[in-house]
């Protein structure tokens, strides 16, 4: 069974009340056993700090401590929904009444249920708290920022930096329901970016770093700023190269968006509406023998990592593509029980805050590595197109028709190096040919916090079509 208690024994710093969230959840639910409908209460208590610092001066800075609860109401396949920040006796019994009233607004759906308790304990990840994020004061954590522009500012050819930010959150989360789920859990997460910009005569090129943990006091924000630097230093001369089709080595930050992208595809949701180019694909091959792609609620790293998801199920692995087969899509409890055939969640019921109810999305996304650097991929690839950056990835991935058409800028591999700086081009393909064209990768894995949550190696990917100069 599982046991009812604040992680670790302790009471959660994300709160400034007595009461945990797992106490308040439970309270709430107890005022609401006397309304005819089943009951979910998720109770969210967090703390957030962000700073950005501009030529050696705090530019903005905000402390914030967002909270609230939210009640799901399901009756006869009907869900009513109601939140509300007033965790007061009065300010809970007028959400509960609410999202009770709100089930006569709703259309009955016989798949839509609370999820029932699991038998097993919750898995348990280690470290999803950490003290430095709550013990560093703002002060640090300003100086962090300004060591990263600082270092940044020292390359040569950079003329300023952008921006130059430190940001963290503490959250605790509960959820708790009539059907007997009861759970709790705790988690800190922090991460510094910068953006430099290098300029040569009238040029400028910009280039992003960053940093991301549990911990302030253990990441490298001067290294951070170093790699904004060289970013936007490599870029400097870039110019259109030619038209053709290349074989294109994706770094890790771009290679996480557009695989980002192709989850979504995967999510059940988009695939019962018949808005997913998978739908039907489960076990089709859908890419190359060497792209293994996991979703992985429990990566002891993860920025998506907890126990439970925000219907209170068990997180776990589920492999979405093995060796280029379509094995599995992401559900929570909804699309489960519609899809039917003994199908169940895979932990994905996922809530952008107490202010929504679960739809499907991923946890953390992790490509399984290949071998050596990203100058060993280069080398072994020996003539192509290494893109650094991409512009239009919200507008150019399309995840109902697997389209790509992306701005891209980056440089040319050339006799197994990398070679002169290129911009102004267009690649484009489909996710077919994104995960069939899979030709090789590093073993450069990082975690990139920027689209998601994803642990991505650098992955070339052949035959892709890019569009530049003519001449």
């Amino acid at each position: 069974m599982n046991v009812e208690r604040s992680p670790k024994g302790r009471r959660p710093r994300t709160t400034d009340a007595s009461r945990s969230p797992l106490q308040i959840a439970r309270w709430a639910l107890d005022r609401g056993r006397r309304l005819e409908a089943d009951l979910e209460i998720y109770v969210q208590r967090g703390r957030t700090v962000e700073v950005k610092v501009f030529q050696g001066e705090v530019e903005a800075a905000s402390v914030a401590e967002p909270g609230g609860l939210g009640v799901r109401a399901v009756r006869g396949g009907r869900v009513g929904y109601a939140f509300t920040a007033d965790l007061s006796t009065h300010g809970v019994d007028r959400t509960l009444a609410a999202a009770v009233a709100n089930l006569e607004a709703a259309d009955a759906d016989p798949f839509m249920c609370l999820p029932e308790p699991s038998s097993e304990r919750y898995p348990t990840p280690a470290g999803l708290w950490r003290p430095g994020v709550a013990g560093m004061s703002l002060e640090g954590k300003t100086r962090l920022a300004l060591e990263a522009e600082a270092a940044a500012l020292a390359s040569p050819d950079v003329e300023s930096v952008e921006t130059s930010a430190y940001s963290d959150e503490e959250v605790g989360i509960a959820v708790a329901s009539t059907t007997g789920v009861k759970a709790e859990t705790e988690s800190s997460f922090c991460v510094g970016y910068v953006v430099a910009l290098a300029g040569r005569d009238d040029e400028k090129q910009s280039g992003l770093g960053f940093c991301a943990g549990r911990d302030p006091g253990e990441l490298d924000f001067e290294a951070a700023g170093r790699e904004a630097a060289e970013r936007a230093r490599a870029l400097l001369g870039a110019r259109p190269c030619r038209t053709g089709s290349y074989t294109v080595v994706f770094d890790r930050e771009i290679a996480a968006a557009l695989l980002a992208s192709v989850v979504q595809a995967l999510g059940a949701d988009s695939v019962l509406k018949g808005r997913s180019v998978f739908a039907g694909r489960l076990g089709d091959k859908l890419g190359s023998t060497l792209l293994t792609l996991l979703d992985d609620g429990l990566a002891a790293e993860g920025m998506a990592t907890s126990p439970f998801d925000g219907e209170g199920v068990a997180k776990r692995t589920t492999s979405l593509i093995e060796a280029g087969v379509l094995l599995s899509y992401l559900h929570n409890s909804y699309t489960a029980a519609k899809t039917g055939d003994g199908t169940l969640s895979t932990g994905n019921g996922m809530r952008g805050s107490y202010r929504s109810v679960p739809g499907v999305g991923a946890t953390n996304l992790v490509v399984q590595s290949g071998e050596g650097t990203l100058t060993d991929l280069v080398a072994r690839v020996g003539e192509g197109l290494y893109v650094q950056d991409a512009a239009g990835l919200h507008s150019g991935v399309n995840p109902v028709s697997g389209e790509i058409s992306i701005g891209v800028t980056g440089r040319l591999i050339q006799g197994g190096g990398l070679g002169a700086a290129v911009r102004e081009v267009t690649i484009a393909c489909d996710f077919q040919q994104l995960l069939g064209g899979v030709c090789d990768l590093a073993a450069d894995t990082r975690w990139i916090p920027l689209h998601g949550s994803a642990q991505v190696p650098s992955i070339a990917v052949g035959d892709i079509a890019v569009s530049g100069s003519d001449s």
